[in-house]
């Protein structure tokens, strides 16, 4: 709904009043939203069974709906509401017939845009199924906005002094290949402060979670730091093409700030660019026109939005902001900045009622004439995202809350000045501004999400702010204060993390990234044998400061299974206050036992690796992303395969289980590189 603008229909009516002494006028055309007044179905009509429910259903993904009743607390199909429905064909049509060509749909809005003259407004104003009208705007990429950037300055940070590891189990390598301490050729002074090495060295690189990403053109497949980039889906919803840059027209700027940006949040070049979730699934839309006026278009965001929600996005980041808009349309104020006036700022609410955690700038305005946050930032329950400079003082260019209905804004903030990024030429350079704080604070976010894929945007929005270094006095410059991705993901419970899983025909060794907000009092492995009749149980011994355990079955104490069969295996962690975390939560994971002995013992190269699979129970199908070609099948907890197929890669699989029994199952894949994962499945009818 776009409350609070069918005001500005007014002006224009009463415009139009006097138009016959301005001919021009009338044939002049403007962008505008069109608004209806329902979608053509009733809510109680808009069940299970009507025709437009389950074309509704359809369009909807199982991640989509498995997101939605995990926030909500509902079944899957009591989150599918009416405002998820198409708009209503005849109302199209009949726009169609009054020589209007709708450029764009907001289902969540129930509205198009369309280019009109005032005469059509005024026209269109007399359908009965047409709400209001309301002019479409544009907006400046927050990252671009004039600004003084202090001279660079060297970030003291503390070094880590890992303890040598012996064992063959230790921290995730990746934590030393930040790079070293001079700020100007990495990004190591980023991760440090974000705290974000724990969860790497545990092993966390953001697979499995569902990223979706909304700027400009993004260079990703020949930029070098984010070429590896699995990429599930990109739009480019101002062309209306799949192409993401060089497309013909576009300004030679028009991909330099998304492929900064999202370097910064998924970059992979060791020893100079690591973002935080530089191995997450992500979702590309570039919604912004960068040209000489380098502006965006909401019902761009907007689309983006809807599209990504349905297909089952978890997090999004934008570093985009909404406030003052082109000479000769309707500019926001500050009483607009209320979390429901503006249309990014609606899309975004209806985005987080469905269980997505929305990140996205505060904006650069803090020492200009309006330094209050833009939209979307201004929406409830999102992270709106403030800048540090390098001192982790507040920038003078980010700006302040609180919203206009006067809740606290920023929500969090994050480094933002001189943060080392990758440019669209393929040069590195120091990025400032709350474009850069954003996408450092939702890639943080992710890693948070694959530590616990149980819970909710709003839980994991909850845990951020309450961790965050101003969280006892939370103000109107910092918020709650900048982000320690450790600290919150410890605040949402014990985290367990199977990181490797190798054998030889004696021993079975298991490493885990293990850490607790409390004190860990017991931390063993369950695990049998498909030949089995038993379950046994082995300890976990501390090899790495706080984080990393192993565990190794074979020895005298901790007899293994017999060789040649598949050791299925949990890990159990038990805290002073009294709880036990499981990893798996349900069913178990498995590693297969070679049948002769001489095999090499490779601990780096896990041969369990999670995958994320929905729905888990599944009835009648599940589906899992592959975005590298390979092999799969489904076995039955006595080791046989029911089931074989193979994914060519960046696509949804989906499998059919209607026709096999209830019961534990376990889906393994095979890259075509060689890589194995695998999962535990549930099937119940």
């Amino acid at each position: 709904m776009l409350k609070g603008r069918t005001f500005v229909i007014a002006s224009i009516v009463f415009f139009l009043g006097i138009e016959v002494f301005s001919p021009a006028l009338s044939f002049a055309q403007s962008k505008y939203w069109i608004e209806f007044a329902d979608k053509g179905i009733s809510n109680k009509t808009f069940v299970p069974g009507n025709p437009i429910f389950e074309k509704t259903k359809a369009s909807l993904s199982r991640r989509c709906l498995q997101r939605r009743a995990l926030a909500l607390h509902e079944e899957e199909i009591s989150t599918i509401t009416i405002g998820d429905a198409p708009i209503c064909p005849r109302y199209l049509r009949s726009l169609r017939a009054n020589g209007i060509k709708p450029l764009a749909e907001s289902k969540w809005s129930n509205a198009v845009s369309a280019m009109l003259t005032p005469r059509q407004a005024k026209r269109l104003l007399k359908l009965p199924f047409v709400r209001c009208i309301s002019p479409v705007g544009h907006a400046d990429l927050v990252s671009t906005q004039p600004m003084t950037i202090p001279a660079r300055l060297r970030c003291a940070v503390a070094r880590m002094n890992p303890q040598s590891i012996d064992s063959g189990c230790g921290y995730d390598p990746i934590i030393y290949h930040y790079g070293d301490t001079n700020i100007g050729s990495n990004n190591r002074a980023e991760i440090y402060r974000l705290n974000v090495w724990p969860l790497h060295a545990m092993g966390f690189d953001g697979s499995g979670v569902l990223y979706g990403f909304l700027d400009d053109g993004m260079r990703w497949t020949t930029t070098s730091s984010i070429e590896h980039c699995k990429v599930l889906s990109q739009h480019n919803y101002v062309d209306d093409t799949d192409v993401l840059y060089d497309v013909p027209g576009d300004s030679v700027y028009q991909d330099w700030h998304g492929t900064t940006t999202l370097s910064s949040a998924m970059g992979y070049l060791p020893d100079t660019l690591i973002g935080p979730a530089y191995n997450a699934t992500v979702m590309l839309a570039e919604t912004e026109n960068a040209g000489s006026e380098r502006n965006v278009e909401e019902d761009n965001y907007a689309n983006a939005l809807e599209d990504m929600e349905a297909r089952g996005v978890e997090i999004t980041s934008s570093s985009l902001g909404y406030f003052t808009f082109d000479s000769g349309q309707h500019s926001y104020s500050y009483k607009d900045m209320n979390g429901h006036t503006a249309i990014c700022t609606q899309a975004v609410d209806s985005a987080v009622k469905r269980g997505v955690l929305v990140v996205t700038a505060m904006g650069n305005g803090g020492d200009k004439p309006y330094p209050y946050v833009q939209a979307p930032g201004d929406a409830d329950s999102i992270l709106a995202c403030g800048a540090l400079d390098v001192n982790d003082s507040i920038a003078g260019f980010s700006s302040r809350g609180p919203t206009s209905d006067g809740r606290m804004k920023p929500d969090i903030c994050a480094p933002g000045v001189e943060v080392w990024v990758q440019n669209h030429d393929g040069s590195f350079s120091g990025g400032t501004g709350t474009s850069y704080a954003t996408p450092l604070t939702s890639s943080s976010c992710v890693l948070i999400k694959q530590a616990h894929p149980e819970a909710t945007a709003q839980q994991i929005r909850h845990a951020v702010m309450i961790t965050a270094a101003n969280a006892a006095h939370p103000d109107t410059a910092y918020g709650w204060g900048e982000i320690n991705a450790y600290a919150a993901a410890l605040e949402l419970g014990t985290i367990v993390h199977p990181m490797q899983a190798s054998s030889d025909s004696v021993v079975a060794r298991i490493c885990a990234g293990i850490a607790s907000k409390y004190h860990l009092k017991n931390v063993y492995l369950t695990y049998f044998g498909n030949r089995d009749t038993t379950t046994r149980t082995a300890p976990f011994d501390l090899v790495a400061d706080s984080l990393i355990y192993s565990c190794s079955v074979g020895n005298a104490g901790s007899p293994i299974t017999k060789i040649g069969t598949t050791m299925y295996f949990k890990i159990s962690a038990l805290d002073s206050s009294g709880v036990t975390t499981l990893n798996p939560r349900s069913g178990w994971d498995m590693l297969t036992l070679p049948g002769t002995s001489g095999v090499a013992d490779n601990p780096q190269n896990a041969i369990t690796s999670k995958l994320d699979v929905f729905p888990n129970p599944c009835s009648s199908e599940l589906e899992f992303d592959s975005n590298v070609p390979g092999e799969w099948q489904l076995v039955n907890s006595n080791g046989s395969s029911v089931m074989t197929g193979t994914s060519r890669g960046a696509a949804t699989v989906h499998i059919g289980t209607s026709q096999i029994v209830n019961g534990a199952y376990y889906l393994q894949f095979i890259s075509t590189s060689g890589e194995a994962k695998t999962a535990s499945v549930v099937v119940h009818h």
